[in-house]
């Protein structure tokens, strides 16, 4: 190709198509596909306290972000439940005060009892990365973050397969969420 104005618009237009391209494709990316598909499920938004949603967010709020009819509800309580698809399922209980949400506990279950340390895993990576490294307090792992208004919060994952005694019964996995100020 000679080098006509042509044969440089050309370039030039080419060069422009791949660096939108570049863009869009990255931007679309999900950030919690890299920890797999129990974490970007259960996680499901890469902001807030957990889900997207903060400490004192509103019940309605919580309603509306959810992506489900709520399994039980009362004036202070929320509970959801999900599956993953044929690998496992997922609870949350959001528990309210005065001031909106209060605590968060999810317990998910994974059906291949033999990927609970990988799922385990990717849960801990997720944390250590977003919060820093966790110290280990009575079986837990433990991150504690700063929060404005609600005193520290802390995140608690654990392995709970153990009580779980049946054969073929699933792997389980606690987080629980919640602030200094209950």
């Amino acid at each position: 190709m000679k080098n006509t104005p042509a044969a440089k618009n050309l370039l030039s237009l080419t060069i422009i198509l791949l660096f939108v391209f570049s863009a869009c494709s990255k931007k679309g990316k999900d950030p919690l596909k890299k920890y797999g598909t129990f974490v970007s499920t259960v996680i499901k938004v890469d902001s807030g306290a957990f889900r997207g949603l903060h400490f004192g967010d509103k019940m309605e709020t919580v309603l509306l972000k959810e992506t489900t009819k709520a399994s039980e509800a009362d004036e202070n309580y929320l509970y959801f439940e999900y599956k993953i698809d044929t690998m496992g399922s997922f609870d949350i209980a959001y528990d309210f005060d005065e001031e909106g949400l209060s605590e968060i506990l999810s317990y998910v279950y994974i059906k291949d009892i033999s990927k609970i340390d990988s799922v385990f895993n990717s849960f801990k990576t997720y944390f250590d990365d977003h919060y820093g490294s966790n110290e280990t307090q009575m079986g837990y792992n433990v991150w504690t973050v700063k929060s404005q208004g609600r005193g520290d919060i802390h995140i608690n994952l654990s392995d709970e397969s153990a009580n779980f005694t049946t054969d073929g019964a699933p792997g389980k996995l606690s987080i629980s969420i919640y602030s200094d100020k209950n």
